[in-house]
């Protein structure tokens, strides 16, 4: 057992000293280039871009990276700092950059100054872009005129659209599951005689945990659901 225990000793480190696991990222936006949002690149493989293309990439921690071409170099050399697994500490980090942003101009430049009661609701009062899980329902919400009211949700060329009465006292109202909902496309909400434009961005799957979903609905400009999902980590 003397013998044997020195060369444990040593053989430990060695099997501890393996390669890393490559480091999976997220395209947020892709520009010139077929990367579908949601698609995942190995971050320690060169990606090749041309002049005029470019792609924004989230991490698992949620940092985001943005590469425009002409370049052929592995993304991951390219992230501000090192990777952090620990999700609380990067979603704190979210918070600190928001309310800084927040202090230097009262609001975040281009959003409505909204409350919203749940990062996944899509606000019909102040229309706009609005994120939804994939493969989850669009639940609408309204901050106002809570009287029984008919509505319709339908895309903006009309193709199809799903309607019915929004009941009374509630402020919110889930949509059918099985609606063919797309990334980047208009969609109309009838509220009564009001109509109000709003665009949906899909999460993809890929995006799955609440840094990446902060960070990913930060790049597509859903600034108001990113505070209302920040709010729940300050509690």
């Amino acid at each position: 057992m003397r013998a044997i225990a020195p060369l444990l000793a040593l053989a430990l480190p060695a099997l501890s000293a393996g390669p890393a696991a490559a480091l999976e990222l997220v395209v947020a936006e892709a520009h010139g280039i077929r990367l579908a949002p949601g698609t995942t690149v190995d971050g320690s493989k060169p990606l090749a871009l041309e002049d005029g293309q470019s792609v924004t990439l989230l991490s698992p921690s949620g940092q985001v990276l943005h590469i425009d071409g002409p370049s052929d170099t592995a993304p991951e050399s390219g992230l501000p700092h090192a990777e952090s697994p620990n999700l609380q500490a990067a979603m704190a980090s979210l918070i600190t950059e928001r309310n800084a942003r927040t202090s230097e101009i009262g609001i975040v430049r281009g959003e409505n100054d909204v409350t919203l009661p749940d990062p996944w609701v899509v606000d019909i009062t102040h229309p706009g872009t609005s994120c939804v899980e994939a493969n989850q329902p669009v639940v609408l919400w309204r901050s106002e005129d809570l009287v029984a009211t008919p509505v319709a949700f339908a895309p903006k060329d009309r193709s199809w659209a799903v309607s019915g009465t929004w009941p009374a006292a509630s402020d919110r109202l889930t949509l059918p599951a099985d609606m063919p909902l797309r990334d980047r496309t208009d969609y109309v909400v009838e509220l009564g005689e009001k109509v109000a434009p709003v665009t949906v961005r899909l999460i993809p799957a890929s995006v799955d945990n609440d840094a990446m979903r902060a960070a990913y609905m930060n790049a597509v400009g859903c600034g108001n659901q990113v505070g209302a999902l920040l709010a729940k980590w300050k509690k």
